[in-house]
């Protein structure tokens, strides 16, 4: 009988194996709406808005993320009042810098949204305002996140930041109409005293590695419960990791995925083993001092061509020798704000490379998945499977038996 069932798990184990070789076509690769690699050729792309910025009032989730006016007393003082008046330089500079980044990506014909709070009406523009004075439209990323041709409307916690929705639905509403492959999910709403232990989930905490999602948690963004819901919206065809990570906010600010193979990361603020999928990727480290200020979340706009901030220099000098193309910009008076230039894009749409990312079915890729699949087979309880298929058969015939006595 033993003899039979390893017949019968060998077996077993070439048909899986043949069948994971076969893509499964679970999203529309043409659709406008649509990211499965974050290394993927971007096409279209929302980006921050300098529009409308202004000082934040004083709130737990604002204090250290490293605004220009980030003392308590500013906050205090001007709460509310727009940055071109009370910092006109440093406004001017955060223009300039946003328009350079959409005049390169328009060059190289990548679409452009910008999440522009002109759209609001009246009512949604003083949206929580009596939670939090101040508006930021600089960070898409945290509003909005493609995943496949599913659009993740999130959650933040930022009480000033949560109008941006508004906006959002807006730009994906006509596309849509258009497209009944687009599926559009917003988390629910957060309450509007924002407790610690609500329901979170920002999209500058996710990493997108085809069916593999990565999703950081610090105990400042997003929340364990936002993690599981995004599992259970996703659903089997995808696995959400949880990557645990210390001293940053988001999981951005410590990993970007260049290519595959390839990324960037703060060893230092990654609290444990990378998750399995990660685990063999060659990674250039950043230093905390420089993660600080944002220098690991970059802005990747295809396969190895990125923007990177041009104060870290040695990082560049480190992905260039990694043949990866980086143009350097400038993103400091941005970044002063609370984020990195990973949060300053949200890509709608990214070009499937099928040479980049099929996977290779080579010796190699069969032996490592035939002995992952033998070493379930061995440690399987046969007696017990069998008795449970014993048990199920009879409760099915004793069923049957006794509704043909009844008849």
């Amino acid at each position: 009988m033993k003899k039979f069932i390893n017949i019968i798990a060998f077996l077993m184990a070439i048909l899986i194996i043949v069948f994971m070789a076969i893509p499964t076509k679970t999203i529309n690769r043409e659709s406008a709406v649509y990211v499965e690699h974050d290394w993927d050729t971007l096409e279209n792309v929302i980006l921050g808005s300098p529009n409308m910025l202004s000082v934040p009032q004083v709130h737990k989730s604002v204090l250290g993320y490293g605004y220009i006016l980030n003392n308590q007393k500013n906050m205090e003082t001007a709460a509310g009042k727009p940055i071109q008046l009370v910092d006109p330089y440093s406004y001017g500079r955060i223009v300039e810098e946003s328009e350079a980044i959409s005049k390169d990506l328009k060059d190289k014909d990548v679409k452009i949204t910008r999440l522009n709070p002109e759209v609001l009406d009246v009512a949604e523009l003083q949206y929580m305002k009596n939670i939090q004075q101040g508006n930021n439209f600089l960070f898409p990323k945290d509003a909005v996140i493609v995943i496949g041709n599913n659009v993740i409307e999130c959650a933040q916690r930022v009480p000033m930041r949560d109008k941006e929705r508004f906006i959002v639905r807006r730009i994906f509403k006509p596309m849509i109409k258009e497209d009944p492959s687009i599926r559009y999910i917003a988390v629910p709403i957060p309450s509007p005293s924002f407790p610690d232990k609500g329901l979170y989930l920002e999209g500058s905490d996710i990493l997108i590695d085809g069916k593999n999602i990565y999703v950081g948690y610090s105990g400042r963004g997003t929340s364990s419960s936002g993690i599981r819901w995004l599992q259970a919206v996703l659903g089997p065809n995808y696995t959400v990791y949880t990557i645990n990570i210390k001293d940053f906010i988001h999981l951005n600010s410590v990993m970007t995925l260049i290519r595959p193979g390839l990324g960037i990361k703060v060893s230092s603020a990654i609290m444990e083993e990378l998750p399995k999928p990660l685990q063999k990727w060659e990674f250039i480290d950043v230093s905390p001092e420089d993660a600080k200020k944002y220098a690991a979340g970059v802005f990747v706009v295809g396969p190895n061509k990125v923007y990177v901030d041009e104060r870290f220099e040695k990082l560049i000098s480190e992905l260039r020798n990694k043949s990866v193309d980086v143009t350097s910009m400038s993103f400091e008076d941005i970044s002063e704000f609370g984020s990195g230039l990973a949060s300053f894009y949200s890509p709608i749409r990214r070009k499937y490379s099928e040479e980049l990312n099929s996977e290779k079915i080579d010796a190699e890729y069969i032996k490592e998945h035939f002995n992952e699949f033998l070493e379930t087979v061995k440690n399987l309880n046969y007696a017990e499977i069998f008795n449970k298929i014993k048990n199920v058969t009879t409760s099915k015939i004793e069923a049957l038996v006794s509704m043909i006595k009844n008849r």
